[in-house]
């Protein structure tokens, strides 16, 4: 989620996380809304947030995991080790803390109370977020809800570490960013939930839908493709062509029994689906990131503005959204109007606390941004 400065600093990447981190912010906005459970429901569901949810979370938290492997590569290419992991720990580890223990039983305690599992004030609540794990029966937000991106991103970076080393010690090894290789990362990405039932791999479901190991190959994958320096000009040059098969893939997906999920994972055509979900995940990672190349690697004050702000923003941002929506959704309006309402309150409110966050060392601290020194 967080940037690395680099001699040579791809600003398109940055461009990207901050146009993402609006997309994650809609995308959540519309869970209310949509066909599946989530913390707090409105009383009547959208086909069209159920759309568009669907064929978001298909792309939009890979997205995030490539280019945090592109960032690791990066980093990695002026920092030491020891100074990566230290890095790390402070900007995502004490996030990570913060929000399991601070910003996520809010959450938990209004999803109870909007699901009738809890009755009573926020403050008896506590003592009961403390029992059991959240997504297994229980209270406690191991992952941190919506942070569970940071786990994972915590941990991949440290268990990547030796395969990367690895491969930086193979002399004279590249690898080729070229069509058929892409077109192999698609395979690859396939493998694990057509051999593996994905709902088996630590719930498919807590992780955005897709599992830790499919995760961990995008984040790999990201770091790898991004070590050619000849990547970048692919993208640019395959952008349109990327751009329509993503088009027409998630078209494909929102056809009947399209897409995985209901079809066991012993059915001789789930392989082929497993492919379509793959293609239609890294065409448009591919196809964002090369008109983003060709368009957007420009540097500026606003986009250092707006890249400081993405993790404390990220971090924030559901702890928002969840209970403005908690008090929206039981007002008489339409779906349209409370998605408006939801969406503009929370922005007001996260860009309210990000002011005031970033004005003061110890928030700047617990929110993963840099420490200023006093002047």
């Amino acid at each position: 989620m967080a940037g690395e400065m680099t001699a040579k600093r791809s600003h398109y990447l940055d461009w990207v996380r901050v146009i993402a981190m609006g997309v994650v912010f809609l995308f959540h906005c519309g869970r209310f809304f949509d066909n599946e459970d989530w913390h707090v429901k409105n009383a009547g569901i959208s086909e069209a947030a159920s759309v568009m949810v669907f064929l978001t979370s298909r792309w939009i938290m890979p997205l995030f995991f490539f280019v945090s492997g592109a960032s690791t590569y990066f980093a990695l290419q002026h920092r030491s080790v020891r100074r990566f992991a230290s890095d790390r720990l402070k900007r995502i580890l004490v996030p990570l803390v913060l929000g399991i223990l601070i910003l996520s039983p809010p959450q938990v305690y209004l999803e109870r109370l909007s699901h009738n599992q809890f009755s009573g004030s926020f403050m008896s609540f506590i003592p009961y977020y403390f029992e059991g794990w959240y997504a297994f029966g229980g209270n406690f937000a191991w992952m941190g809800l919506h942070l569970w991106y940071l786990l994972l991103l915590l941990i991949f970076s440290f268990i990547a570490l030796p395969l990367i080393y690895t491969i930086r010690g193979l002399k004279g090894l590249s690898i080729p960013a070229k069509p058929l290789v892409l077109s192999g990362a698609v395979v690859l990405l396939a493998l694990p939930g057509t051999f593996v039932d994905p709902d088996a791999i630590a719930g498919s479901r807590i992780w955005g839908g897709w599992s830790i190991i499919e995760h961990f190959m995008i984040f790999l994958m990201g770091y790898l493709m991004f070590s050619s320096v000849s990547f970048p000009l692919i993208l640019q040059r395959l952008r349109w062509g990327t751009l329509a098969a993503a088009i027409v893939l998630l078209m494909l997906m929102l056809m009947p029994d399209a897409h995985v999920n209901g079809l066991p994972f012993e059915h001789p055509w789930y392989f082929a689906k497993m492919l379509l979900r793959s293609g239609a995940c890294f065409s448009w990672i591919f196809a964002i990131l090369g008109f983003a190349a060709r368009y957007l690697n420009t540097p500026g004050q606003g986009l250092r503005y707006l890249n400081e702000a993405v993790l404390p923003f990220y971090i924030l941002h559901q702890a928002v959204i969840v209970p403005v929506g908690f008090y929206v959704v039981q007002m008489p309006s339409s779906i349209a109007t409370k998605y408006m309402i939801i969406a503009t309150a929370s922005v007001t409110v996260v860009v309210a606390l990000y002011l005031l966050i970033r004005r003061f060392n110890l928030l700047r601290f617990l929110f993963g941004m840099s420490v200023q020194r006093a002047k």
